[in-house]
């Protein structure tokens, strides 16, 4: 200090000098694995003009997914699970199970393709589940008390028909419509009564996914992810590994890749997060206010709605391996979003379909639907253009003297 007195030109120098050094600290502080800039950015999307197909009914249609080909599911119309299948710019309608069960209309809580005969969703309290093979539809019911519902279903084990079930509960002698338990229960549904396995409390503000055979509970309050197996028993991911090496990442949700090593994590307008457990890989940022990550069938593409706009944007990337970080810059689908209930995946072909007031807006992922593609596929045709690209650019790491 007493040197500081003597020299102030000295100390001025010093401290202009500290001030430096420090904020040059903060500028390179590691956030998101020191990645500061989002991948790509929305506003640079090219365009993916949809096949736009009306369906005669007034309000926006439940939709799901069916093991038939070309074809996309509805519980809609006429008391029947409906396959909507597409050809030469029009739907054709094929209904099964008419009136199998009363009142089945109204949505539901919808699910993967359980099996290429079965597919299912839950009711309420009820859960249905169709057999295409032996044209039998079995109704569970999986909770009785009128306090309790089912919040959410995935599969455990298809083959075994084991599936895990959210089931909220409320406290029928309250008013606070927020006192409430949750929890997860494993049933098996082989059988003409559905029978409980295991159950365990999910807590209160816990969001969960499941890919890969591993369950993931995040715990938002406490800012822990928590991994299961589809016994609902302790397992371990090496995601749980990344989230604690990079603390600064905010998400409420994740959505993983069923089966390269990432995962999306999400928080509305606090961004998304593209992580993975790959060596060396560290993680990305996103977009702001994207959501409903959704994967097609075969792992190819992601599709998400972003609401940074009004109204809301539906968005595309390609996945691929061969990409530095495993996906492609966004591709802009509509200037519209879809509902929860209301979009899916077809198979053979791959197309994304939507479906929004009196029409259905579908894109088909083919080289027949872009015969501009000189590849093998429309996702080759994309991916390779990316690369080219991203390497002109020298981003990601791409185009960059290998040291």
């Amino acid at each position: 200090m007493q040197s500081m007195k003597a020299n102030p030109k000295k100390s001025n120098l010093l401290l202009v000098l500290y001030i430096f050094v420090i904020s040059c600290c903060l500028y390179s502080m590691p956030t998101y694995g020191g990645n500061m800039e989002p991948l790509y950015v929305l506003n640079r999307a090219k365009p993916l003009d949809p096949q736009v197909l009306h369906t005669g009914v007034e309000s926006s249609l439940s939709l799901f997914p069916v093991p038939q080909d070309n074809s996309i599911g509805t519980n809609d119309l006429s008391n029947a699970i409906t396959l909507m299948s597409f050809d030469k710019g029009k739907i054709k309608y094929d209904k099964h199970f008419k009136n199998a069960v009363h009142d089945v209309q109204g949505g539901g809580e919808y699910m993967p393709i359980i099996s290429q005969d079965l597919i299912g969703f839950g009711q309420t309290r009820r859960f249905l589940l169709y057999d295409f093979r032996y044209k039998i539809c079995h109704n569970y019911r999986i909770v009785v008390s009128l306090e309790k519902t089912i919040e959410k279903i995935a599969i455990a084990n298809g083959r075994t028909r084991h599936f895990i079930f959210e089931i909220q509960a409320h406290n029928g002698k309250s008013q606070d419509p927020w006192d409430y338990t949750s929890h997860l229960l494993l049933m098996d549904l082989s059988d003409k009564e559905a029978r409980v396995i295991k159950e365990i409390d999910k807590g209160k503000g816990v969001t969960w996914t499941i890919a890969s055979d591993k369950i993931f509970l995040y715990h938002i309050g406490t800012e822990q992810l928590q991994v299961l197996d589809t016994t609902l028993a302790p397992s371990h991911h090496p995601l749980v590994d990344v989230i604690k090496k990079n603390k600064n990442i905010n998400f409420t949700r994740l959505q993983a890749h069923p089966f390269l090593p990432f995962a999306i994590l999400f928080a509305g307008d606090e961004g998304s997060t593209l992580v993975s457990w790959a060596h060396g890989k560290v993680p990305h940022k996103l977009f702001s206010g994207a959501d409903q990550f959704s994967f097609s069938p075969d792992g190819k593409w992601v599709v998400f709605r972003c609401d940074r706009t009004d109204p809301a944007k539906t968005y595309l990337m390609p996945i691929s391996d061969k990409y530095p970080n495993f996906i492609g810059p966004p591709i802009l689908l509509l200037n519209y979003s879809f509902n929860e209930n209301n979009y899916g995946w077809t198979t053979n072909p791959i197309s994304f379909v939507g479906s929004r007031l009196d029409k259905i807006y579908r894109w088909e992922l083919t080289n027949a639907a872009h015969p501009e593609s000189d590849k093998a596929t429309f996702w080759d045709f994309v991916v390779e253009h990316d690369l080219e690209k991203l390497t002109k650019e020298k981003r990601q790491g791409l185009g960059e003297e290998q040291k």
